[in-house]
């Protein structure tokens, strides 16, 4: 007894064995075979088509059979291997033995052996032969498709050659069918087979020896397999091949037409037999070719076969009918009625004869190969099942084969998946309500389909299935729940797949509620007469808004629940880039509901719905009559404050969608209902004065008011510059902006603010209005900061308690945004009025730096005097490269640069390194102020670069007292300070990242600097938890690099003294330990890799594997792109492309390496940089630069 086969789509075995023809077959297919057998060498395999086997089919009437899996009927066959797969497995589970003809071929070369589906002898596949290693050297020059067209005559060119309908084709056949049946029957099998590929042909003889079919079609796959054929019409994209399917699948089925119509079908037997067995036998062919071809011509019978079951069904019921009213007439006609009996009972006749055919077809073909090993047989079979399910659904739609659907949604293939929602849909969409049973069992399946498949084509298309399910009913609560939730997906066609789901669903809470209030009718007459451009009053749609933030509420809060807060530390260095807020799951909500909900595309209705006092409203219930139509509906679209939040982040997607569309998020969407220049100038207008009231409404909260603030964004502010009316709106909107400034400390709302503020600094007629509006802040937090100044030293440490601290980091954290905004040079070095706090304020803001000195831990106030001193050095930061701006400005219109301010500026610049490199040394491990602060000071002393060539030209002596500008941060700094940071920060991420770092080269490397603490607590993490300080890990190692390479590429660091190019040489030590990002940062110290970015050239040998070295600015490769001869130097702006290298003389070394006659040589720094022997190459990683 042969053992228990896995699943088609479960199996490791890709050798096909050869599947059971119909019962009538059984016993010449078999006699066929063991004719052969003693010919064979190697022992009798067991008889696959043994009669104790079961044969699963139509006709079991086992109760359970829908539920039962496909992998408990021992008699399915197995089918071929994969085209593409590289191997030969044994064919252990083949139930046809190899042929001796077939040993000779064994011994060719294996990849000709390649060419075609597990045709491998046994005594071949078990030897050493190790045919896979040579396959990736197939030559496939030397492959052949077969030709879809041949010159000649015959059936194969009328099919596919001729032009004629399928229809005349299959009628001129059934001629000479009349002719000579034996020919006809023999061409139309040739017309299979050259369909398959296979130019070798039958005769008459083959056909009348119907015992020997089996042996024949053998002798036909051992010539095919010697022709190498790589291809065959069916699949092939070749122009001749385009409609090649559909003309071979319509002749078939016209073919089955004209013998039904002639009743050639039901006279003559023998035809659609050995149509069946020639169809059969090849259908379970370990060819594929050949297999795939025969099984899109059963099933094309078989489709043909039922719609004439449908046509007889229907000649039987219209007969039934007739004779039954002719029986009930008084004075019947008695031929009339014996001649519809014989019609009857010949339809009858000709019905039972077809369902015998038919039953025998689908268990030789469709039961065989709907669990084939090729995705495109079992998407064939899966589309023929519902095909039949539509045409005969009192047969078909039944539970015996809807199973096969059910479970094919588990299939591996996506093709084959997306092939079985698209006929689920097809029937769910007819008679959801008959398959009851059926969306029991498999709506679970649907579901998780729709919400968690790999493939986002199955996802899109199993929400289109679900949607049918909804629309009748049959989903439970939680299913609802869980696709609506789907909205909010981060994948742009899922969403959009999903809109028409969630749309209905607002669509049945808006009924229940006009319900609720009275009706439409009563509606109409309310608000029937209403203006539509009244936005201020109490509208009909507003109950559609209601219910729309009711939905978008409660799967928001769902989503809040089930996702877990990641725990984040301190991170004040991230907070010196701001980088762009991604949208939420609002805005991405909105982004395809814009175009489906007509209250979001005109999102005038949804402000006005924003800005009308529904407290009012509900104050005057009481005093309103209990059965008033308008009390009523005030009562029902009242929102609450949750709603009222989501609602104000949906009216700033629509109005960016309005404004602004986003074509980045769908190239391909069509954009419907935008604005043209004037329409959206006047709703720039309006929007500019809604924003305001907005802000007056919500801006005691500080999100509420960052969402408003955002509103500004999309405006295009040329408009205000026009008209003097149109400039006042908007100083009173840059008034309600400077109001939340002041009023509000939150990070979001304070980056939204500034945002706004540069904003309205691009246009020019609103420049001077804006910096009014910031002199004025300017003046309020500069006030702020010296009135804490008087009261004590801002320099010293611990000196204040929370209460001032606090206070101090939010003037702090407010400037620190303003001076991003515009030039602050003079505000800050103007000094103070007062005797108490007469320093310039960036004096001040130099001395908050000092407090970063830890000379004393204190738990309670160690996080806030961090968060002062950080934003105190992002101030200065900000200061100094205003100051490296002026300062380029001025020496490129040639002016004198007074000595006083030269002289102030390096005291300054003195003063407030040693604060930077006293607040990173005396911290004993990286916390982020620490690593702030050396990626500031590298950051600082890489500003003045492009002073260099200039302090140095002879001819401009006058800026030679710019040279300390350039001074070079202290040597020592490299082994005391610099590399025990970056070696803390690389051994913190190689251990979230569990990744093996090699060992130092010198003792002097063995550095004992101590790990953050919280790094000892990976126990209490979740695994996402896990997965976020990891990258977080690599993000501070790649920040921090990143400032190192450029301190050294701008000779400000590791430059001189004793442990010159000790820096560079750490940072190379595990350049292919750390990741892609890293190693692409570092790759910035390789001077040939910097010399190939300026010329735009890439070394031919240098093959990258895996994600492309990111481009740097130009302002990183000028840094370093300086010959170390400086007698000719040149003023560059670090902000310009360079310029091209001169090219070397001809035909020395360096012009035959330009001209890539010469590789350039192997450098190596040191043995740890190669990989190890026998060590996995470095993954790609995840996260890109």
């Amino acid at each position: 007894m042969s053992p228990s086969r896995l699943p088609l789509m479960e199996t490791s075995d890709n050798n096909a064995t050869s599947s059971p023809a119909s019962a009538p077959d059984n016993s010449r297919r078999r006699s066929g075979r063991v004719v052969r057998a003693p010919q064979k060498f190697s022992p009798e395999p067991q008889n696959d088509h043994a009669p104790s086997k079961r044969k699963r089919g139509p006709d079991r009437d086992d109760e359970n059979a829908e539920n039962e899996s496909p992998a408990e009927d021992d008699d399915e066959e197995l089918s071929d291997a994969e085209d593409d797969d590289d191997e030969v497995d044994e064919p252990a589970s083949r139930s046809k033995k190899p042929k001796p003809k077939q040993k000779p071929r064994s011994k060719k070369p294996a990849a000709k052996r390649a060419k075609v589906n597990g045709t491998a002898p046994v005594e071949a596949a078990s030897t050493a032969l190790a045919p896979a290693v040579k396959l990736p050297n197939r030559p496939k020059k030397t492959a052949r498709v077969a030709i879809a067209h041949p010159d000649g005559d015959g059936l194969y060119a009328d099919v596919f050659g001729s032009g004629d309908s399928s229809d005349d084709v299959a009628a001129h056949w059934f001629q000479r069918y009349q002719e000579d049946d034996a020919k006809a029957l023999t061409e139309i099998i040739n017309c299979v087979l050259l369909a398959a590929g296979c130019e070798q042909q039958l005769t008459e003889d083959d056909i009348r020896d119907p015992d020997n079919s089996a042996n024949r079609l053998s002798e036909l796959e051992d010539a095919y397999q010697q022709t190498s054929i790589s291809d065959y019409p069916l699949i092939s994209r070749a122009k001749s091949s385009k409609n090649f399917r559909e003309l071979l699948v319509g002749f078939f089925e016209s073919l089955i037409s004209v013998l039904h119509q002639t009743d050639v079908l039901y006279s003559d037997e023998d035809l659609l037999d050995n149509l069946q067995r020639w169809v059969g036998i090849m259908s379970s062919s370990s060819l594929r070719p050949f297999r795939h071809t025969a099984t899109t011509v059963g099933l094309a019978i078989l489709t043909s076969l039922i719609e004439v079951t449908k046509q007889l069904d229907e000649r039987i019921t219209k007969s039934n009918q007739a004779l039954q009213a002719e029986s009930n007439r008084r004075s019947k006609n008695k031929n009339l009625v014996e001649n519809t009996r014989k019609a009857l009972d010949a339809a009858n006749r000709n019905r039972e004869f077809i369902d015998g055919k038919v039953k025998d077809l689908f268990d030789i073909v469709f039961v065989h190969r709907y669990r084939d090993i090729d995705p495109k047989i079992r998407a064939g079979c899966v589309e023929a099942l519902g095909t039949w399910i539509c045409t005969l659904p009192t047969v078909y739609m039944s539970p015996e084969y809807l199973r096969y659907l059910g479970w094919l949604l588990s299939d591996v293939s996506v093709s084959t998946r997306l092939e079985v929602l698209k006929q689920l849909a097809r029937v769910l969409k007819r008679d959801a309500e008959k398959l009851a049973h059926f969306i029991d069992r498999f709506r679970p399946r649907l579901v998780e389909m729709a919400t968690k498949d790999s493939d986002v084509s199955v996802r899109a298309a199993a929400i289109g299935v679900v949607d049918i399910l909804r629309a009748s009913g049959m989903l439970e609560p939680e299913e609802v729940d869980s696709v609506s939730k789907l909205l909010f997906d981060s994948e742009l066609r899922i969403r959009k797949a999903v809109v028409g789901f969630f749309s209905a669903l607002v669509q049945e809470l808006i009924d229940n509620k006009i319900d609720e209030i009275g009706g439409s009718d009563v509606l109409e007459e309310i608000f029937g007469d209403q203006q539509e451009d009244d936005y201020d009053s109490l509208r009909k749609d507003w109950i559609n808004i209601k219910a729309l933030a009711e939905n978008l509420a409660v799967y928001d809060a769902q989503l809040n629940d089930e996702q877990e807060e990641i725990r984040h530390g301190l991170d004040v260095a991230a907070d010196v880039v701001n980088a762009n807020v991604p949208d939420s799951r609002i805005a991405l909500a909105t982004q395809v509901l814009y175009e489906k909900i007509p209250e979001i595309n005109n999102w005038q209705i949804l402000a006005g719905y924003l800005l009308f006092d529904h407290s009012t409203s509900a104050k005057s219930r009481q005093s309103s009559k209990t059965n008033s139509i308008e009390a009523a509906t005030k009562k029902a679209v009242a929102p609450d404050p949750r709603e009222e939040a989501i609602l104000l982040e949906v009216l700033a997607a629509a109005v960016k969608e309005s404004f602004m569309p986003s074509t980045e998020h769908d190239r391909h969407k069509k954009k419907t209902g935008r604005l043209d220049t004037d329409a959206q100038d006047d709703a720039g207008m309006k929007l500019a004065a809604l924003i305001p009231r907005l802000l007056n409404k919500f801006g005691s909260d500080p999100a509420m008011a960052a969402t408003v603030l955002r509103l500004e964004h999309f405006l295009d502010l040329e408009v205000f510059q026009q008209v003097r009316q149109n400039s006042a709106t908007y100083d009173k909107l840059l008034d309600e902006i400077t109001t939340q400034f002041n009023r509000h400390v939150d990070q979001g709302l304070l980056n939204e603010a500034a945002a706004a503020f540069i904003h309205a600094r691009q246009y020019e007629e609103l420049e001077e209005l804006t910096e009014n509006k910031l002199v004025a802040l300017w003046d309020y937090l500069l006030n702020s900061l010296r009135s804490i100044d008087k009261i004590c030293e801002l320099s010293a440490r611990g000196n204040l308690d929370r209460v001032v601290l606090t206070e101090l980091s939010q003037t702090l954290m407010k400037i620190s945004k303003l001076v991003g905004i515009s030039d602050c040079v003079d505000i800050l070095e103007i000094p103070g009025t007062s005797t108490d706090s007469d320093q310039p304020a960036i004096k001040i803001l130099t001395g908050i730096v000092h407090r970063g000195l830890l000379t004393e831990s204190n738990e309670e106030l160690d996080d806030p005097e961090d968060e002062i001193v950080a934003f105190a050095i992002k101030s200065c930061q900000f200061y100094f490269m205003w100051k490296a701006r002026r300062l380029q400005s001025l020496i490129e219109s040639d002016e004198d640069i007074p000595d006083r301010d030269v002289d102030q500026l390096v005291l300054l610049r003195k003063d407030y390194i040693t604060n930077l490199i006293q607040t990173f040394s005396s911290r004993g491990f990286n916390d982020d102020l620490r690593l702030f602060a050396v990626g500031a000071a590298c950051e600082l002393c890489g500003l003045f670069v492009f002073l260099r060539p200039i302090v140095q030209d002879q001819q401009a002596s006058k800026y030679r007292k710019l040279r300390p500008l350039l001074e070079e941060m202290p040597p020592a700094l490299i082994t005391q300070e610099i590399i025990p940071i970056f070696d803390a920060a690389e051994r913190a991420y190689a251990k979230r990242a569990n990744k093996q770092l090699n060992d130092p080269i010198d003792d002097d490397d063995l550095l004992d600097d101590e790990l953050p603490p919280e790094d000892d607590e990976d126990e209490e993490l979740t695994e996402q938890e896990r997965f976020a300080a990891e990258l977080k890990a690599e993000k501070i190692l790649c920040d921090l690099t990143s400032k190192l390479v450029l301190a050294i590429l701008g000779r400000i660091i590791d430059h001189t003294g004793p442990d010159a190019g000790k820096l560079r040489k750490r940072l190379n030590r595990n350049k292919t330990k750390l990741g892609n990002s890293y190693r692409d940062i570092v790759a910035y110290l390789d001077e040939d890799h910097l010399r190939e970015l300026r010329s735009g050239k890439k070394k031919p040998a240098a093959k990258a594997k895996g994600k492309e070295a990111a481009k740097k600015p130009a302002l990183s490769a000028e840094l370093v792109i300086e010959d170390d001869d400086d007698e000719h130097p040149r003023v560059d702006d670090p902000f310009e492309e360079p310029e091209p290298e001169p090219e070397p003389e001809e035909d020395t070394v360096e012009d035959l390496r330009r001209r890539e006659l010469l590789e350039d040589p192997i450098e190596d720094d040191s043995d740890e940089e190669r990989p190890v022997a026998g060590e996995p190459m470095e993954d790609d990683e995840v996260i890109g630069d």
